[in-house]
Order: C-alpha cells, then structure tokens, then sequence
C-alpha cells in the first residue's frame, strides 16, 4: 500500500502524538509499505523524530484557512496514497476529513486524547467529533472507554488499538538492591492537566516516613517555576528534582523504582507504558482512561480511587515505596503485561489491518441532491436540531 500520515508537529515536538506518528510511519514502511508524511510546519524543519529511509516528509502551512487546505489537497495528490491517516485530537480532524472527501481518497482518524479533556476545553464538542467521525473509513481508539462515547454505527467502524513503546534495553531494577535513594519518576509535560501540583503535594505527604526516597519530574513545560516554588515552600527542594525535558528517557526509567503518573485525563498514555516496557509498577488514578488499562490494580501497580480526594494518591505510593519485595513482584508483572499486550510487532501488525481494511473499502459517493433537499426540507418542517 501507498499510506500517507498526517502527523500534526513531528518537526515540532516530541509529544504523544508525533511519537505514535514516527512509529506508525516507520513500522508500515519496515513492512514493505510506500510511506509519506506530512505535517504543519512553515519553517519545513526536518522530523523530531527519525523517520525510516524512503519515508517522504512534506510541509504544508500551520494556521488554518484555504492556503493551508490548497497545499493540503496538492501534497495528497501529488502523493495519490490508497490510504490517509490522521493523527489529531481536535477539530483538526475536520480539515483532514474535508480533503479526503474532496480527493476520494479512503480516510483512518486516530484520536489521541480522552476525548472528554477537549470537550471540556471547547476545542473538539462531542457534536464536532461525530461529525468528524462520520467523515471517516475506519476509526482508531485507544480504549474501549473511548468507544462507548459513539453512537452505535460508528461504534461499527472504529478498532480499538493500544499504543506501543519500544523495549528496554536495560530493564529496571524496582527492588533498589544497590542501597543508593530510591527513585519515584514521572515523565510529563508540565502543564496544568498533567496534575503535577497535586503530585509534589502527595509526595510531601509521605516524604517524611520514607527519607531516603527522591521524586524526579522529568519533562519540560510552562509550569517549571510554579513547582519548583512549590517544591521550596513544603521544603522538599533536595527531594524533588528537575531535569527539564530529556531526548530520551530510557535512562532514567533504567534507574527508578517506582513509576507514578497523576493525570485525570489521557489517551494511552506513553510514558506509563515505557515505565511497564522497564518492569516498573505504576501508581496513578482509577478514573484515568488509558492508566486504568495499563494498570491491573494490585497486580502490576496501585489505582488510587479517589481522584479529587488529598491523600488518595499517597496512599498508594506510600504502599509501593514502603516495599520492595511488592515493587519486584508488581514490576515482574509489569514487564509480562507489556510483552503480551502492547509490545511493538503485536500492535503494529494490528494497525496494518486496519489499514488494509479501511484502504479496500472505497469511499462515499457524494450526497445526492435528492438527499440534500430532503435534509433541508426536514429542518424546514422541523426545525435545526442540536
């Protein structure tokens, strides 16, 4: 197959999205697939990420509006793929829908985000989502839970894919037998939805029963000043460390005992399952889509039950930190979760069926004008309906 990915800001970041995009990119292509990439970028910087020799990178405009959608339409032309895959979690999705419709060319959505967080922002209503979706040859969610939210025919059209990582190469060592501090990380942006402030406020809360434990945060991000002043003022600025943001993290999960990820709000998130890829177990909450998948409660880590409740999450990293023949075991079953579920050829041999059956089912025909005036005759009568 000819497969062309539209991965919104490989040559911009190095998030969630673009790194599911680059391994999506890279994996067709070590399978003997034709791939291109395309993403938004008007400075047409290289990848973040390393794309596969023979993967084409394009660059079309980033703000929205028709010079962007002329150049989108020509790259996709040029290309002329039997498949376009859209990487996104917003309204983005709209524009990728319009040109595949306008190109006749078959169209995966992958969403990437609990499509509540968007919502609740108003860069993506759920109206606008189902729209999005019925644009669409096939869906790619990463839980069930995300699947739920859709209406039954597009329940039909969606698969359920989870999201890889690659494996370690130096495995963790959860029950710290080297006698040095032990290590509670997270891997985040620091931003306000990755619930940072609430983590350093749960690690105060059980520093002092366990001194010779460090909580490290690694990754970039606006919020930097405000925790570390945060850090200052509970008197734990030796205990919590920052490194900023890391091209790669292997080597501090290689490290760790302990993996926590406070979020409310994620897709599959990757850095929970890198720490699953290292043998690491893994705190976070109950009520956080994608954690709760990766995270069998009392087997491979702890799932803190009450989300809004201080303390709920200390529990938990009270329990694993305090114990480290539990972090060995819960580590073990960590690293067989991840082998059986989500290691790389599992997924990627079920992304290119998906792709194989959305590429060979041709896309709809235009609406008639029969059915346009039938539609429109239909709020005449009965009115717009929300």
């Amino acid at each position: 197959m000819r497969l062309c990915f539209l991965v919104p800001w490989i040559t911009k970041g190095r998030g969630g999205t673009e790194n599911v995009g680059q391994m999506m990119a890279n994996a067709m292509a070590a399978r003997g697939h034709e791939v291109h990439v395309i993403t938004f970028d008007d400075r047409a910087e290289p990848s973040r990420w390393p794309l596969a020799d023979g993967i084409t990178l394009s660059h079309v405009p980033e703000q929205a509006g028709p010079p962007q959608e002329g150049q989108l339409l020509m790259a996709l032309a040029s290309v002329a793929p039997d498949l376009v895959v859209g990487l996104h979690m917003n309204r983005t999705f709209l524009d990728y829908v319009r040109a595949a419709r306008k190109l006749g060319l078959p169209l995966v959505l992958s969403e990437h985000q609990d499509p509540r967080f968007p919502a609740r922002l108003g860069t993506f209503t759920p109206r606008e989502r189902m729209v999005a979706f019925q644009g669409a040859t096939r869906l790619h969610l990463l839980t069930p839970a995300f699947l739920q939210t859709l209406p039954a025919h597009l329940q039909d059209r969606a698969r359920v894919i989870p999201n890889t990582v690659p494996a370690a190469a130096v495995p963790a060592d959860p029950g710290g037998k080297n006698g040095g501090p032990k290590i509670l990380l997270t891997v985040a942006r620091l931003v306000a939805r990755k619930n940072l402030r609430r983590l350093i406020g749960e690690f105060a809360g059980v520093a002092t029963a366990h001194p010779d434990w460090v909580l490290r945060i690694v990754g970039g991000g606006p919020q930097r000043g405000e925790l570390e002043a945060l850090a200052e003022r509970l008197e734990l600025s030796g205990r919590i460390v920052f490194p900023g943001e890391l091209e790669d993290v292997y080597s501090e999960l290689a490290c760790a005992h302990c993996f926590v990820l406070p979020s409310l709000f994620e897709g599959f998130p990757m850095s929970s399952l890198e720490a699953l890829a290292h043998g690491l177990p893994v705190v976070g909450y109950a009520a956080c889509n994608g954690v709760n998948m990766q995270v069998e409660h009392g087997v491979n880590g702890l799932l803190a039950d009450h989300s809004l409740e201080a303390g709920s999450l200390a529990a938990q990293m009270d329990r694993l930190m305090g114990d480290a023949r539990l972090r060995r075991k819960m580590g073990a079953a960590s690293l067989a979760r991840f082998e059986a579920f989500y290691a790389g050829e599992i997924v990627f041999a079920q992304w290119e069926d998906l792709f194989t059956e959305a590429a060979a089912q041709a896309p709809p025909p235009r609406i008639s004008l029969e059915a346009r005036l039938e539609a429109e005759l239909d709020q005449a009568v009965f009115g717009a309906t929300s």
